[in-house]
């Protein structure tokens, strides 16, 4: 086999599969402090979303990885990667990872923004500027300089 394949490093999964679960929480908080039915609601769609449909979808294939992570790898490599593991992570699922992108940053901080215009809280700024600085952090990962195999 020429193909390279995915290697994950044990730290690298469970470092960004916190992160990823890090930024769910903030964006679930985002939306609980603008209505807490919708906030539940909203929890549950974005887990059953990512480490349901998202985390399956990544790990369509067999014997793409050296060692079987059963899609937490992918996950890993699609949201805090970078180089080829990023390339290979996202592949052809584009579209649903900037889906994912954006339920996870516009809209839980624009109902965040919508709660502290009735009452500021140093709790949800906290959750603010938490959730700007791990979708930015996320965010650089796709620069160009980043993604291209060297």
């Amino acid at each position: 086999m020429s193909e390279e394949k995915l290697e994950f490093t044990r730290g690298f999964i469970i470092l960004a599969n916190v992160g990823l679960l890090a930024w769910v929480f903030l964006a679930f908080l985002g939306v609980l402090f603008y209505n807490v039915f919708y906030g539940w609601l909203y929890l549950l769609i974005e887990l059953a979303l990512i480490y349901g449909i998202l985390r399956r979808l990544g790990c369509n294939n067999c014997y793409s990885c050296k060692t079987c992570t059963s899609g937490f790898g992918r996950l890993a490599g699609a949201f805090f990667g970078k180089g080829f593991i990023k390339k290979e992570s996202v592949g052809r699922r584009i579209g649903v990872i900037a889906f994912v992108y954006f339920i996870l940053l516009p809209i839980p901080a624009a109902l965040l923004v919508l709660s502290m215009a009735h009452s500021v809280s140093v709790l949800k700024v906290l959750a603010l500027v938490c959730l700007f600085a791990i979708s930015a952090y996320s965010l650089t990962t796709w620069s160009k300089r980043s993604t291209v195999k060297g």
